[in-house]
């Protein structure tokens, strides 16, 4: 497996980037290696901190939204360089030789060494037993998140337990139920260990029970295991720390102001002080030409990433999540320009004041609470249909974004709601890179991207192991259709 006897076979090599202000502060350091470096509690924290260099790089959103995204009824990207990557998305015609799923595959299982690192070295080090085992839940979690992200794309993966890999080492990947049963009891183990709220000595950006509980609820509803979902959905709940927010419009979540509201729950924690490296670069990717920014300076990419129009008729017209979009713009002449049909653009991250010349501060959230509401709502309805618990749960997610709300009657069946389900996913989360794997749990992934007139066939619904990753390991067998 290139990636994690790349790491096992060479030193350590930690190159972190950061600031002062940055929540996980990470530093840079020169050549090392586990035998001479894990001698303190402060070396453990800066290995830590490292694997989640591999989760908040600066082109995060872009790269999710291309795979999770572009390939749904949400966005389509145009021009650019990156056309070429998101064309073959788009169209279902992607091959392993993707460098973004290659990409992909490497950050999570670079993040999966480092973890694993942590995890083999911590346990020696003499330093204080209560941070030395959130420690080592934090880094249980880590790889197991990198486990679902994984899985989510390519289904079961290699499943890497040391850090202690040879070179000769070529492992097959893990049966579902293997890899499953791993993910699933690695969350519940951390979950028991991490800490409700984020204490003093834990920055913001790490994962708390919480995090570990709601992304194991998703995982249940990504494996359509009902019950589990529905019950550690409301454990989440039951933590009272987690609400939605509901101070001012819906789309001010995610400006400046609220970006560490109790709503958000496990996010890539981004830069204060955004540079090319370390802020996110959205809005340089999506921005209009000639488009005029309010915290200027900021450069505008060639690549367009775009709002196909029949998504936006999913809305209610007086929906507040539909402010997330540009429909039109003045531009640096003082002209108004609308963009119209299949042009529309998701600015739902926002400029911030302190952004760079093309990146800026904007978290990438991985799990909101309004998620774990909606997951309840969904794994309820498949256990019972139409029930007052999941229209409750529905309502007080269109509640925070002032649309009408429901009740139990006016759902006809456990397929209505379900259907009316997905398309409220859709308004709540488009450009946080969920819809793919929502529309392939509703068994629509494929069915809708052919009545777009797209090549999809039912082994889509898996992108391919990356083609380098294949040929390097003869024991890795390619996924079916590919």
């Amino acid at each position: 497996m290139r990636i994690s006897l790349r790491f096992a076979a060479a030193f350590l090599v930690l190159v972190l980037t950061g600031c002062d202000e940055n929540p996980l502060q990470e530093e840079t350091f020169t050549t090392l290696s586990p035998s001479n470096f894990f001698k303190t509690a402060e070396d453990a924290e800066v290995v830590l901190n490292s694997v989640y260099g591999e989760l908040r790089y600066s082109d995060i959103t872009r790269d999710a939204v291309t795979l999770q995204e572009v390939c749904t009824d949400i966005h389509i990207e145009r021009f650019g360089g990156i056309f070429t990557f998101n064309q073959p998305i788009e169209d279902f015609v992607w091959t392993p030789s993707h460098n973004w799923l290659q990409n992909w595959w490497e950050r999570r299982y670079r993040g999966i060494y480092k973890a694993n690192t942590v995890l083999d070295n911590v346990p020696a080090i003499d330093m204080d037993e209560d941070r030395k085992q959130e420690m080592l839940a934090e880094a249980r979690f880590l790889r197991a998140f990198n486990y679902y992200q994984l899985y989510d794309l390519f289904g079961p993966v290699p499943l890497i337990l040391t850090s202690e890999t040879r070179v000769g080492d070529r492992p097959s990947r893990a049966s579902d139920e293997e890899i499953v049963s791993f993910i699933e009891d690695e969350l519940r183990a951390a979950s028991e260990v991490l800490p409700v709220n984020e204490p003093p000595r834990q920055q913001y950006g790490r994962p708390t029970r919480g995090a570990a509980l709601g992304i194991l609820a998703k995982f249940y509803l990504m494996n359509k295991k009902w019950e589990q979902a529905a019950s550690t959905a409301l454990e989440v709940m039951d933590l009272g720390v987690y609400d939605l927010f509901t101070e001012g419009n819906r789309t001010e979540l995610f400006s400046h102001l609220n970006q560490r509201d109790n709503e958000f729950i496990f996010v890539a924690n981004m830069s204060d002080n955004p540079t090319n490296v370390t802020g996110d670069g959205w809005l340089s990717h999506v921005a209009p030409d000639d488009y005029q920014w309010q915290y200027p300076p900021r450069i505008i990419f060639a690549a367009e990433y775009r709002i196909r129009s029949e998504f936006l008729d999913l809305f209610d017209p007086e929906d507040e999540r539909l402010d997330a979009f540009l429909f039109e713009f003045v531009n640096t002449s003082g002209e108004t320009v609308e963009l119209g049909e299949d042009n529309v653009r998701s600015f739902k991250f926002p400029e911030y004041p302190n952004q760079g010349i093309s990146r800026s501060a904007d978290d990438f959230p991985f799990l909101r609470y309004a998620d774990i509401l909606l997951t309840r709502a969904e794994a309820l309805n498949e256990l019972n249909g139409p029930n007052d618990a999941s229209v409750d749960l529905l309502n007080r997610v269109r509640d925070a974004a002032g649309v009408s709300t429901f009740s139990v009657g006016d759902f006809a069946s456990k397929a209505d709601f379900r259907d009316f389900l997905l398309d409220e996913r859709g308004r709540e989360f488009h450009t946080e890179a969920l819809r793919r794997q929502d529309l392939i749990r509703h068994g629509k992934f494929i069915e809708m991207a052919q009545d777009r007139g797209k090549s999809a066939q039912d082994f889509h619904v898996r992108y391919p192991i990356p083609q380098t990753e294949v040929e390097r390991n003869a024991n890795l067998e390619q996924n079916d259709g590919y």
